[in-house]
């Protein structure tokens, strides 16, 4: 009777674990924490997919660094409203990362994307302060941009961090050779030499987060990093 019941014991056992392993990885393949849930890359009916899993129009592409982060970026009708909600539109201190609502086409020339970093807090773009050390930046050079028609692959070519001079947050239509001069500024703020080229013709990338673990509540000084448009991969 008890090798009965120890046989029964170890079966059950090992039921929960298949159990729990197969749902381990039916989360991991299906977007679980902003996963990518699907890798078609000829129609990118995964953007869709995310809007469907959050029940959120306002994902409007998808940012990845391999071995780095892998984020679904939003955007609304303001700079303010994603600071505090998550991807399910739910108020949540670690906000989500969202692109400026001043950019009126993922086509611009130039892209600017927020997100938070704080002390205690297991938030994406903390990570990104590791491309203060140049060798983090060496082995994690590429940023991918997915939207539901495109995927561009970037590459950095600039890291600083600023606390009075934000220009580079301007939008503004500058003429071809202020734009060259704006973007050789970026450039040469960067706290280590990328070697990566720049012209006036140029598409780029900005990501701003808080430059400390501590965020931005009392000094406000922010990690900033622009990356260049290389190529279009689809």
């Amino acid at each position: 009777m008890k090798k009965i019941l120890k046989l029964c014991l170890c079966m059950c056992v090992m039921l929960v674990s298949v159990y729990l392993i197969y749902d381990y990885y039916k989360d991991y393949n299906t977007g679980k924490n902003g996963d990518i849930i699907s890798n078609n890359d000829d129609d990118f009916e995964f953007i869709s997919e995310l809007r469907t899993k959050y029940n959120n129009n306002e994902i409007v592409m998808y940012i990845e660094i391999p071995d780095v982060i892998s984020q679904p970026i939003v955007q609304t009708e303001n700079n303010s409203y994603y600071l505090t909600h998550d991807l399910y539109k739910e108020e949540s201190n670690k906000g989500t990362p969202y692109l400026d609502y001043r950019n009126k086409s993922l086509q611009d020339r130039k892209l600017i994307v927020y997100g938070h970093n704080k002390m205690n807090m297991t938030l994406v773009f903390s990570k990104l302060l590791d491309y203060q050390n140049k060798n983090f930046y060496d082995k994690h050079k590429t940023i991918i941009l997915t939207t539901d028609t495109s995927k561009k692959e970037y590459e950095i070519f600039s890291v600083f961090t600023e606390k009075e001079d934000f220009d580079y947050l301007e939008l503004s239509g500058l003429p071809g050779v202020e734009y060259y001069e704006h973007l050789l500024k970026l450039k040469n703020k960067s706290i280590y030499n990328t070697e990566t080229p720049i012209d006036e013709n140029s598409k780029v990338l900005v990501i701003q987060t808080c430059a400390s673990e501590n965020g931005c509540d009392n000094i406000a000084q922010y990690q900033v990093i622009v990356a260049k448009q290389v190529k279009k991969v689809k």
